[in-house]
C-alpha cells in the first residue's frame, strides 16, 4: 500500500513539474544598463556585423547581384612547318636517322587533325616503317640462348606478339638471340632518336590560334575572345604576352610561351611529353559596359615526370600486302578549360542581403548579455534585474508607490521590506509556513 501511494506521490509531483515547465511563458524585458564596458561591446559588434553584412558582403562580394555560370567551347588553328636533319649530330641513338630527315607541317604532329576544347602536338617520336604481318625477332628485352627460354610463361605484356617458341639471331643488334615471335614485322625498337632533344624542337616556335565563344543563358549575353580587335579577325602579327596590357588578350599563342607561363622550359617537356591546361576565365560584371567583360589566362602543368606518349599507326598495301607505318608519339597535349560567372544588378539578392545584416545585429545583444551576466563585477546584480518569475495564482500585491517603503496584503504571512532609493531595485521579502521567499521589484520615483 505505502508502495502504491510513493509511486502516486511522484507520478503526481512529475506531473506538477512538467505542467509547470511546459505551460511558462517568456517575454522580453527591456533593462538599460549604464556600463560603459558593456556599450564598448555592443557598438563594437554592432560596427562589426555592418562591416561584413554591408562592406563585404554587399559591396565586395556583390550581395547586389544575381549571378550565372558560363557555357562556352573553344576550336584550335595551328601553323608552322620545320625541316629535320640530324646527319652528323652526336646526339644520335639509332643506327638509321634517314626516316627523321623530313620536312614537317601541321598535317604530321598535330594528332589528331581536330580536338572538342584541347589539341595534341608532337614533339618527339619513335618511327618503325614498313611493317607487315609474319615472323620475327623480338625486341632485345626478350634476349634468349635456347628455344625453352621463349615458352609462353615468359610474356610479360610487353611483347609485341606470340612466341613461337624458338630463339633466334637478333635483327637490331649482333651477336644476340631474342625469342621469335609472330607480329607485325620488323618489331619496333624502342628508343627516342636522339638521346637528350627531342626531334621537333623547334615546335617551341610553332603559334595556336585558339577561338573561344561563350554565354552567359541568364542574362542573355554571349561574347568571344577576338572582340577586343574589333572584329572576329585578329590581326597575325599579334602574339600573347601576359604582362603587356594588350596582347595579353591576343588569342594567337606561341607554343615555347604556354609551356613557359605553365612553369617549365620546353625543351624539358618536349622531350618526353606531358600536359598543359590552357585556363580561360570569363569574369564579367554586366552593370558596366560589355567591353570590359574580358577573358584571362593561366596555365597548369599537371604533372611533368610521368611524360605523355602513344602509338598510331598508318596503314597501306604494297604488291597486295598490307604494310604500316607505327608511330610512338611523344608530345604535348594541351587541353581548353573554359570557367567564368557573370554578375548583374538584382533588387532580390540585394534585399535578402540587407535583411540578413539586420538579423545578424541580434548577436550583438546576444554577446552583450553574455559579458553583462558573466564577466562584470555586478553580474549578480545585472541577473536579478534582467530575469524575473511572475506567478498569477500568487496572491501577493506590491505596493512601491511610496519610495520609503512596500506593503504587502496576503492571506497569511509577514512582510518586510529594506528601504532604498528612489529608482533602485527593493527586495521584499515573504515569511509564512515556516518558509522564506524573496523578490525583487523596482522601485520607482515620486
Amino acid at each position: 500500500m505505502s508502495s502504491k501511494m510513493t509511486a502516486s506521490r511522484k507520478l503526481r509531483r512529475f506531473g506538477n513539474l512538467l505542467s509547470e515547465s511546459f505551460f511558462d511563458y517568456d517575454t522580453p524585458k527591456m533593462v538599460q544598463i549604464k556600463s560603459w564596458k558593456a556599450g564598448a561591446v555592443n557598438r563594437i559588434v554592432q560596427l562589426l556585423i555592418i562591416l561584413y553584412a554591408f562592406g563585404y558582403v554587399i559591396i565586395w562580394e556583390k550581395g547586389y547581384q544575381s549571378s550565372d555560370k558560363v557555357l562556352g567551347s573553344a576550336t584550335s588553328k595551328l601553323k608552322g612547318t620545320t625541316y629535320t636533319n640530324f646527319s652528323g649530330n652526336d646526339d644520335i641513338a639509332v643506327d638509321d636517322i634517314t626516316p627523321y630527315t623530313r620536312i614537317w607541317d601541321v598535317t604530321d604532329y598535330v594528332i589528331p587533325a581536330q580536338q572538342s576544347n584541347g589539341f595534341f602536338v608532337m614533339t618527339n617520336m619513335v618511327l618503325t616503317g614498313n611493317q607487315k604481318r609474319g615472323v620475327c625477332p623480338e625486341d632485345l628485352e626478350f634476349n634468349c640462348t635456347k628455344d625453352t627460354d621463349c615458352l609462353p610463361s615468359r610474356r610479360n605484356g610487353k611483347e609485341n606478339g606470340k612466341f613461337t617458341g624458338n630463339c633466334v639471331p637478333s635483327d637490331k643488334e649482333k651477336d644476340t638471340n631474342t625469342c621469335e615471335v609472330l607480329a607485325w614485322c620488323p618489331t619496333e625498337l624502342d628508343r627516342k632518336p636522339l638521346s637528350t632533344t627531342a626531334v621537333l624542337g623547334a615546335a617551341e616556335n610553332f603559334t595556336v590560334y585558339i577561338k573561344n565563344a561563350i554565354t552567359f543563358p541568364k542574362f542573355n549575353f554571349s561574347k568571344k575572345n577576338t572582340e577586343k580587335f574589333g572584329s572576329d579577325e585578329v590581326p597575325y602579327s599579334c602574339r600573347f604576352n601576359n604582362s603587356h596590357k594588350h596582347s595579353k588578350y591576343c588569342p594567337i599563342f606561341q607554343l615555347g610561351t604556354l609551356v613557359e607561363e605553365a612553369g617549365m622550359k620546353f625543351s624539358d617537356l618536349a622531350y618526353k611529353g606531358g600536359v598543359v591546361i590552357i585556363n580561360i576565365d570569363w569574369q564579367c560584371n554586366l552593370d558596366h559596359d560589355d567591353a570590359a567583360c574580358q577573358p584571362k589566362y593561366s596555365f597548369i602543368l599537371p604533372d611533368s615526370e610521368d611524360g605523355f606518349n602513344f602509338r598510331y599507326s598508318k596503314f597501306y598495301r604494297k604488291d597486295g600486302v598490307e604494310y604500316r607505318d607505327l608511330t610512338k608519339a611523344y608530345g604535348i597535349l594541351f587541353q581548353i578549360e573554359i570557367f567564368g560567372e557573370a554578375g548583374k544588378f538584382d533588387i532580390v539578392p540585394l534585399m535578402l542581403n540587407i535583411a540578413s545584416g539586420v538579423a545578424l545585429l541580434s548577436l550583438a545583444t546576444v554577446m552583450c548579455d553574455v559579458v553583462v551576466l558573466y564577466f562584470l563585477k555586478k553580474r549578480r546584480y545585472y541577473k536579478e534585474c534582467k530575469y524575473q518569475n511572475v506567478s498569477v495564482d500568487n496572491s501577493e500585491v506590491y505596493d512601491v508607490s511610496d519610495v520609503t517603503g512596500a506593503m504587502k496584503l496576503t492571506n497569511s504571512g509577514l512582510l518586510s521590506a529594506h528601504y532604498m532609493k528612489p529608482n533602485s531595485v527593493v527586495t521584499i521579502k515573504q515569511t509564512g509556513n515556516g518558509k522564506t521567499q524573496s523578490r525583487s521589484s523596482l522601485v520607482s520615483g515620486p
